[in-house]
């Protein structure tokens, strides 16, 4: 008997690893196509990545900006390469990980939230303090 509750207890504990790991995935991707999307100035790409309140937030002060950029200066800053890494869950809807963007003029490491919404994982990034995540 002891036997049986122990393989059914090692059986649900790879489910569970098996499940955070899809999870882990699913955060990495979302973070790096918003990322990667927003530091090419593809806002039109990053926009399925975001939750409402970043497209009602930094999306708006991204395009104004995005429109008075000189199209050269973006030219000469793309493209930009993306990597995601130390991942950090909250909650199991809320999760944090460090993004380092490469372009042709500058290196940056920074922090991009997700938020869990309606099954998916979007970049919770609303302005604050004049901040926009681009």
């Amino acid at each position: 008997m002891s036997k049986k509750v122990f393989l059914l207890s090692a059986v649900a504990a790879l489910a569970v690893c098996a499940a955070c790991g899809r999870q882990d995935k699913a955060i990495e991707e979302a973070a790096y196509q918003y990322s990667f999307a927003m530091a090419n100035y593809d806002l039109e790409g990053a926009r399925p990545f975001a939750t409402e309140e970043t497209l009602n937030t930094t999306f708006v002060v991204a395009e104004a900006l995005t429109n008075m950029v000189d199209s050269a200066y973006i030219a000469s800053d793309t493209p930009a390469t993306i990597e995601i890494d130390n991942l950090r869950r909250q909650s199991d809807t809320t999760a944090t990980v460090t993004y380092h963007k490469k372009t042709p003029l500058r290196e940056t490491t920074g922090e991009l939230e997700l938020r869990k919404r309606g099954g998916k994982w979007l970049a919770h990034a609303p302005c604050e303090e004049d901040t926009v995540y681009i």
